[in-house]
């Protein structure tokens, strides 16, 4: 169950309103959807956007739960969602809330499910309206655990949103480092051995690729290896096959980095 009653919520949104931004009200809704005795962390991420990910990535004992994106309070969410970079996230991010602080927007596969309307704000007093509405919206987020996969399709659409959403970290994180840092001289390399004149787009797209097709062949090499350790980013290269010591070697270098 979300941990914090919503009434210490709204005090807590209420109380930050003068400072003018929406950073000022994540510890809120962080402490809104941690619940420390099922596991569920909200990470604040302090990079957020310049990183290509939404402002909050929430967890349950280390597994990805999903995503949410937190604007200023009362912005219009309508036209939130017409935004580029909304777009980009609901094509890459399954499992994914939008939210203004008062208004709650929970989307799977980028089809919203629910929109449930927390509090009115009148001037800087705000009343609240559907706390349980909202508390079923919230528990069916963070109780998501991906749809099941039934053919060979439905897992390629659920790998091409996973590369889609690398794609976007990896092109955003680009943009922001100099030309000396890992990723400009990773794409050296790639321009080097694989294909001339790469540019930081194809770049992007090939490395998310190579990563979704690591983290594939490493799970089926887990698969078969039942009694090996638990499959995590850190175990992965451990799974992948001995004849691509290509992605070995890369994952290898991801482990170190991260």
């Amino acid at each position: 169950m979300v941990s914090l009653s919503f009434d210490a919520y709204l005090k807590s949104i209420q109380k930050n309103l003068q400072k003018g931004s929406e950073r000022s009200h994540y510890p809120a809704l962080k402490n809104l959807l941690d619940d420390p005795a099922q596991g569920i962390d909200a990470v604040i991420e302090e990079k957020g956007n310049k990183a290509g990910i939404p402002d909050f990535t929430v967890k349950r004992r280390d597994l990805l739960v999903g995503y949410v994106e937190a604007k200023d309070v009362g912005l219009d969410l309508n036209q939130i969602e017409k935004t580029e970079q909304l777009q980009r996230y609901l094509e890459s991010f399954p499992n994914f809330v939008l939210t203004n602080y008062l208004e709650f927007r929970w989307y799977i596969n980028g089809k919203r499910r629910l929109n449930e309307v927390l509090a009115a704000r009148k001037s800087n007093t705000l009343a609240l309206k559907n706390p349980e509405k909202i508390a079923v919206l919230l528990e069916q987020f963070l109780n998501y655990t991906g749809e099941i996969i039934k053919s060979p399709e439905d897992l390629a659409r659920q790998m091409a949103r996973l590369t889609k959403s690398i794609r976007l970290a990896i092109a955003t994180a680009l943009s922001l480092e100099n030309i000396e840092g890992e990723l400009h001289q990773l794409k050296q390399g790639f321009s080097e051995v694989l294909l001339p004149n790469l540019n930081d787009a194809d770049f992007a797209d090939m490395y998310a690729q190579t990563i979704s097709y690591g983290l594939f062949a490493a799970r089926v090499g887990h698969a078969q290896n039942p009694g090996g350790e638990a499959f995590t980013r850190r175990t992965a290269s451990t799974y992948i096959p001995a004849t691509n010591p290509f992605l070995k070697r890369l994952f290898n270098r991801l482990i170190r980095e991260s």
